[in-house]
């Protein structure tokens, strides 16, 4: 069967989505990730690794002096995740119109997916945990608590690299609105697009899908090692070619999580198109994220 409908393949499909899937899954880059090694092999589990904190030696004595063991953590994440959207297109369909993917299946299928693997990450941002919480108002919650929040994640000892937060839109707004007072004058890129900039080392992500939770969360700052997620291709061998199943894998950019799209035919007259990701999470350090609720 010819992979073309309405003009576009399965691959053009795959590439078309690229820059929504970036945009997408761009707040799980807040996250440890890891998509090598282990990830290739087969289970239904991963295990990563995280580093420990260490501290420094005297070394006057020599270089060998006070010499240290380092220890890397190890984390199972079990990939029992498995969500995806699929859209059919009936033979009467394709017959009487032209077929919009970019609007019909790529749209809905990246929000659908993209919602169910976000939506199980930001469901580990419990009380249970992550122990670390303070109410902050929308009104009050500034660039100033940001530093605070900081300094909370700090004196638990969190590495000062790699630290996020994730924030419904109205918290997000808050810190955009922070660009308008006296400090930032006149036009800015920022202003005009709403784009909070790095703040205490923060990088801050704003996502529709940070629900409340049951808990009243509106925010979570976290350093990387708070939480893991893992992904892997779900597997497309001989088997799945010899049964008329066409495969696209692409990587989200900047992420590498591998999503995958397929495209196959129904004998009773139908052309489907698949996408899906394989993937789990888990936390990983609880003192390494800090919640903030509204109330």
């Amino acid at each position: 069967m010819a992979n073309t409908i309405a003009g576009v393949n399965l691959a053009k499909v795959a590439m078309d989505s690229l820059p929504a899937l970036a945009d997408l899954f761009a707040p799980l880059n807040a996250l440890t990730t890891d998509f090598s090694g282990d990830i290739k092999d087969s289970g239904a589990s991963i295990t990563t690794r995280i580093p420990t904190n260490v501290s420094s030696s005297d070394m006057t004595g020599g270089y060998q002096t006070g010499a240290q063991d380092v220890a890397m953590v190890a984390k199972t994440v079990t990939l029992d995740q498995f969500p995806g959207f699929t859209y059919g297109f009936s033979d009467l369909e394709r017959s009487k119109s032209e077929v919009d993917l970019l609007r019909l299946f790529i749209e809905p299928a990246l929000e659908a997916v993209g919602e169910a693997v976000f939506g199980y990450v930001w469901n580990l941002v419990t009380a249970a945990n992550f122990a670390s919480t303070e109410v902050i108002t929308e009104a009050n919650w500034d660039r100033s608590d940001i530093a605070d929040v900081g300094a909370t994640l700090t004196i638990a000892k969190a590495q000062k690299g790699g630290r996020s937060i994730l924030m419904n839109p109205s918290y997000y707004a808050s810190i955009v609105k922070t660009l308008n007072s006296a400090e930032f004058p006149g036009q800015t890129e920022g202003k005009a697009e709403a784009i909070a900039p790095r703040v205490a080392k923060f990088d801050l992500y704003e996502t529709t899908l940070a629900d409340a939770n049951g808990e009243n969360l509106a925010a979570f700052a976290l350093q990387k090692n708070a939480l893991i997620f893992a992904g892997r291709t779900l597997v497309a061998d001989e088997m799945t070619a010899k049964a008329g199943v066409d495969v696209e894998i692409v990587m989200v950019p900047g992420l590498g999580l591998p999503v995958q799209f397929r495209k196959w035919y129904d004998p009773d007259g139908k052309l489907y198109y698949n996408m899906n990701v394989l993937f789990g999470a888990s936390v990983a350090i609880g003192t390494a994220g800090h919640r903030i609720t509204s109330a």
